[in-house]
């Protein structure tokens, strides 16, 4: 995929680049690259995303923009 997005948050820029997009029945996982960072990010359902176990946790919100901002790009 390799597609960059851009979110603001806070008056904050992130910018993260889309590396992989499975799903599997209801279950979406995404791997994304953020600040030189490979986090996973999981969405199960009407749940709401989070992220799978990872040595540098990210906050909820920015977790949840980023799923947002892929939810809505390809309509998952």
């Amino acid at each position: 995929m390799g597609q960059v997005f851009t979110i603001n948050l806070g008056g904050v820029k992130f910018h993260f680049q889309l590396i992989k997009l499975n799903q599997v029945d209801r279950q979406v996982e995404s791997q994304i690259l953020l600040q030189g960072t490979t986090i996973t990010l999981c969405k199960s359902g009407q749940s709401g995303w989070t992220q799978k176990e990872s040595p540098c946790p990210l906050i909820k919100d920015l977790i949840q923009a980023i799923g947002n901002t892929i939810s809505l790009r390809y309509r998952i």
